[in-house]
């Protein structure tokens, strides 16, 4: 698998070789701290709940950047330390490290994006003994170069590259370490000061890293982003979608011989497609106290099985400024997972339920405290399970002014 310590080598291998043109400029840091504690009914997930559970957490995330003449770095670590690793949104570990860097010419801008992550997923092998979430190993890099053409006609290309290894727990095995890369170009015009129209395709592959699945994939799109009134805008983009699913398989079949009968397995190529539409509609509105995002859409995402996923997605998240002290803010989400007939995970449908209601107080400049409560469901249609788990939170944590590095 990939160790934490290769993702951290390869994060400081890349801070390291921008050292040198960043060495005239000014560095700056804006760390948090907090601790948090929590108690959650379930949270391994399991299918015969475990015995509620409470944590501590020590959080750090300390954001850096470099601010140049046309030229930003930012290296943002962020750290969760409890004495658990479970559902990944409620007690696990994590250690995150992303670094972007930014060049900004008079008509263009190039953004180069590299992470390591170690965490854990929101899967696992539904048995009595899996106490633990399944560990998370991840690299990730993104290059996205942006050109002005006119006034009104703009292009972009967006390559991305991932790669993810699963330690499993003892158990079922559902996921599949993975790499996926893909390519994107698009155009937009502004049609108004209001209103843009995009088009954009992309292909992809997606491959499992025991060789034996494959996904190739390719979409194109259309899309606008209109501004409605002062406070409500929309973005949507719609379009089609195809992608040929090959599986290696060994198929036993029986050999007569004058010795007996025997079974041999017999090297077989399955194949199954996913064609059909998606999309990506936000509907967003800011005011003064208020804030809310309502999102709907549709794609083909790599998710840990064994081909590319449908993943539909709906969310709604608001946030309301009470007072200058007090912001109150939810969340509710449903994802679903669909995978196609030719996959051998065991996991055909997934849907996720996600509930959040958090209040945060700001208690001086530099502290606040956050109270969140949490409810998680999950659905599987095979093997037939329904799963959940509740919890509460409580986070103090410290922020720190803007402090420059010499």
């Amino acid at each position: 698998m990939i160790g934490a310590r290769w993702g951290w080598c390869f994060c400081v291998g890349a801070v390291v070789a921008l050292a040198d043109p960043a060495r005239a400029g000014v560095w700056g840091s804006q760390p948090v701290i907090g601790i948090a504690g929590d108690y959650y009914t379930n949270p391994d997930l399991l299918a015969i709940q475990n015995t509620a559970e409470s944590h501590g957490d020590l959080l750090v995330d300390a954001p850096t950047s470099y601010v140049g003449d046309g030229y930003k770095f930012t290296a943002q670590p962020s750290f969760r330390v409890s004495n658990a690793q479970g559902y990944s949104s409620l007690d696990s570990d994590y250690e995150h490290l992303n670094l972007i860097n930014e060049f900004d010419g008079p008509l263009s801008t190039l953004i180069i994006n590299t992470g390591a992550s170690q965490d854990s997923s929101l899967y696992r092998d539904y048995l009595l003994n899996g106490s633990r979430g399944v560990r998370r190993d991840g690299l990730s890099g993104d290059i996205n170069w942006d050109r002005l053409l006119t006034e009104r006609l703009e292009c972009d290309v967006d390559g991305s590259w991932s790669r993810v290894e699963y330690a499993h727990t003892t158990g079922l095995q559902t996921l599949v370490d993975y790499k996926f890369a893909s390519l994107s170009p698009g155009i937009s015009w502004a049609m108004s000061e209001r209103g843009k129209l995009t088009l954009s395709t992309a292909v992809s592959r997606y491959d499992s890293l025991d060789g034996l699945t494959r996904s190739l994939g390719g979409n194109a799109q259309i899309g606008f982003t209109q501004r409605l009134t002062e406070a409500w805008s929309m973005t949507a983009t719609a379009g089609y979608s195809r992608a040929n699913n090959t599986a290696h398989v060994e198929v036993p079949e029986y050999v007569v011989t004058p010795f007996g009968i025997f079974v041999v397995f017999v090297p077989e190529r399955l194949e199954s497609h996913q064609n059909g539409s998606i999309y990506d509609v936000t509907a967003e509105r800011k005011g003064e106290r208020w804030t809310i995002d309502a999102v709907v859409s549709r794609l083909l995402t790599p998710t840990g099985f064994a081909f590319l996923s449908q993943q539909q997605t709906y969310e709604l998240k608001a946030t309301w400024n009470a007072s200058e002290r007090w912001v109150l803010s939810g969340d509710l989400r449903r994802v679903t997972y669909r995978q196609p007939s030719t996959t051998d995970t065991g996991i055909d449908d997934l849907r996720l339920d996600n509930v959040n209601l958090a209040a945060t107080w700001q208690w001086t400049d530099h502290w606040t405290a956050t109270f969140q409560v949490t409810r998680v469901m999950e659905k599987i249609n095979f093997p037939s399970r329904g799963l959940d788990s509740s919890g509460v939170s409580v986070q103090i944590a410290r922020h720190f002014d803007w402090k420059s590095i010499e």
